[in-house]
């Protein structure tokens, strides 16, 4: 049987691996430095709940986790645009004054893009963790099931992503770039949640 407490462990652990693979391979190969602090994961009734948990303006990676050949279902990773940007100035070698004129005025469409090759390798380092800790589970790459959401900065782009539909379990995360921190979030419906802790738990039955 899988409870909260063992939830709670598992995503703490899995989170900050993940996270630290993903800031390790962008440090690699783009030179954006950033540590990430994983809290416990913690359920809502619904993703209007935590709406509120997150800057308004933000973005959203949207991918499905795999066993095998099956989907389990989606996984949300929410960033600040602020990350973003600071993500995106290191990948294109945008100026500081350019980075203070996206913070007011929003990301363009090329910004959006250039993110999503960062959201590729963000679901390749989640992908090697996974391998390492020797379980049968990926985020997908897939063209079709990886989508970069972002808003008008008006309304809750999380929310809109992963509509409404029963009980999220989500695992807030403190980034710190350059001494500022981030908040983001890592989002799972929670039957999502609990497949993926049942494949950790099984395999060390």
């Amino acid at each position: 049987m899988i409870t909260i407490i063992k939830l709670r462990d598992l995503f703490a652990n899995l989170a900050e691996k993940g996270m630290a693979q993903v800031f390790a391979d962008w440090e690699m190969l783009v030179g954006f430095e950033a540590t990430s602090d994983a809290q416990h994961i913690r359920i809502a009734p619904d993703i209007a709940d935590i709406a509120d948990t997150i800057d308004l303006r933000h973005v959203v990676v949207e991918t499905k986790v795999e066993k095998g050949e099956a989907a389990l279902g989606s996984i949300f990773f929410a960033f600040p645009n602020t990350l973003v940007i600071d993500v995106i100035a290191d990948l294109l070698m945008i100026p500081e004054t350019a980075r203070e004129t996206k913070a007011r005025e929003g990301l363009s469409e090329n910004d959006v893009e250039a993110f999503r090759e960062m959201a590729n390798l963000l679901c390749g380092s989640w992908n090697r963790t996974f391998q390492e800790l020797e379980r049968d589970l990926r985020i997908s790459q897939s063209v079709d099931d990886l989508q970069v959401w972002t808003g008008d900065g008006k309304t809750p782009t999380l929310q809109e992503s992963v509509g409404s539909g029963g009980r999220v379990a989500y695992v807030p995360l403190e980034v710190d770039c350059a001494g500022t921190p981030h908040e983001a979030l890592i989002v799972l419906p929670f039957e999502v949640a609990i497949q993926v802790a049942e494949e950790f738990y099984r395999a060390a039955a």
